[in-house]
């Protein structure tokens, strides 16, 4: 398999995969409606909560060197059914990603351009397709070409946002911030809002996925992903806390309930050229997020096929892409129908962030059996952590969502729903298609190569 991601490609696709300015745009509004002025606590605590996740898939992606990531690791740790059940989960919510950036870059769109009802009510099927079209003639080249893209849109997004929190710390409002919630109610908001500031970190794994296609993955990547996590985190901490300056108490007020009141006060204080930069780079990041997202679930899938967890006739050649097509295009529809651009966005990125928690849970397992086998403590006591962290943030978070009038119970039921199908399959597949589940083999390339070699 040719190499050909270096350090700065594999760099790059852990930070566009987090999408430091589409969070500013629109995860950091989602974060708004449940969090309000605790915004920049919220992302305080996603980013240590983070921190022990990022230790896990450091201390995995050193051992094993797999486009198959995460299912890798748990598959060969915990045992194959424990594999099968992340392949099919990460598989999900990744392809899951891509309808959810792309409804939400259409309602964006659809706002900056005022239209009819009838026309806004055709462009919000259209323009979210319009999107996909557009990100799988990126990907199509391949992934060499696509990486590249990927690097240097990802540098331009990298300084629009440093530039953009210097703006707002030049221009702020107030420095005075809420901290520590005062009553349960304020606890469950701060919960409910690090849901989807976990979510920002939800793609901070990608490069392990490419780490067949990766010059001496064995070092870069979990190189790549500490180098990351640390720019990222820091830059998206600063940035919660610049908006919550440059807003003020009531500003963040306004934006929990309108979620393009950021865009509006941009445009108030810098002006029509500051904005129109501001909305550019939102949908760029739109763009890089699906690209690294998108190179990252069509390499499992392949990888899935290879192991033998789906059919050949599935994953071969060009076929990935078909499917792909087919199954975002499905969702995009669905969402739309029942959801709209927003409301889809809104659902689809509640059910992301639970699959994404589950799957960081199990690898925190895996490395937990490993170190405990191995008698690391130190790798132990993290993976412990992290376990600890995500269990008790996926708890908090579903009894929030449940909680009377939230608006993500769709989304705990979507996600139950995917749970509850990768356990069947996991759980039953070797008694009801023994056949299927004795053909699965997952091979660490990293063995095959030295194979070979020998």
């Amino acid at each position: 398999m040719e190499q050909r991601v270096t350090f700065s490609g594999s760099f790059m696709q852990s930070f566009t995969s987090i999408g430091p300015m589409l969070d500013i745009v629109a995860l950091f509004s989602a974060i708004a409606v449940y969090s309000g002025p605790y915004l920049g606590v919220v992302m305080l605590i996603s980013f240590f909560t983070a921190m022990t996740a990022v230790y896990v898939v450091w201390n995995l992606s050193r051992r094993y060197q797999s486009n198959g990531g995460y299912y890798l690791f748990a598959g060969r740790i915990l045992g194959k059914g424990a594999g099968i059940f992340i392949s099919i989960v990460y598989a999900a919510y990744a392809l899951l990603v891509i309808p959810n950036i792309a409804l939400f870059a259409s309602f964006f769109l659809l706002h900056l351009i005022p239209l009819g009802r009838s026309l806004s009510g055709m462009l919000s099927y259209l323009i979210p397709l319009i999107f996909l079209l557009v990100l799988l003639g990126i990907i199509y080249q391949g992934l060499g070409r696509s990486i590249k893209y990927t690097v240097a849109a990802g540098i331009m997004e990298l300084f629009f946002v440093i530039a953009l929190d210097v703006l707002f710390l030049r221009n702020e409002t107030t420095l005075s911030f809420s901290v520590i919630p005062t009553n349960l109610s304020g606890v469950y908001s701060v919960f409910s809002g690090v849901v989807f500031g976990i979510l920002a970190f939800a793609g901070m794994e990608s490069p392990v996925y490419l780490s067949e296609n990766t010059r001496k993955s064995r070092f870069v990547v979990p190189k790549a992903l500490v180098y990351s996590y640390i720019a990222t985190g820091i830059l998206l901490v600063i940035s919660a806390f610049s908006i919550l300056a440059f807003l003020g108490l009531k500003g963040i007020s306004a934006y929990s309930s309108d979620p393009f009141y950021i865009g509006k006060s941009v445009q108030v204080a810098f002006g029509k050229g500051v904005y129109a930069l501001f909305a550019a780079l939102a949908v760029l990041s739109s763009m890089n997020l699906c690209v690294a997202y998108s190179n990252s679930v069509l390499n499992e899938i392949r990888r899935m096929g290879d192991d033998g967890i789906l059919a050949r006739i599935v994953t071969a050649r060009r076929r990935p892409i078909l499917v792909f097509l087919i199954l975002e295009t499905a969702v995009i529809l669905v969402a739309n129908f029942f959801l709209g651009n927003f409301m889809g966005f809104v659902a689809i990125a509640a059910v992301v962030s639970f699959s994404y928690m589950t799957i960081q849970v199990i690898g925190g397992f895996s490395l937990l059996k490993m170190t405990i086998k191995t008698r690391e403590t130190r790798g132990s006591i993290i993976a412990l952590l992290s376990v600890a962290i995500m269990g008790i943030t996926v708890v908090f978070s579903t009894m929030a969502d449940l909680s009377p009038g939230s608006p993500a119970r769709a989304s705990i039921i979507l996600f139950g729903a995917i749970i509850l199908a990768s356990v069947l399959l996991s759980s039953f597949g070797r008694a009801m298609f023994r056949k299927w589940y004795d053909g699965i083999h997952m091979l660490n390339s990293l063995e095959t190569k030295e194979a070979d070699h020998y």
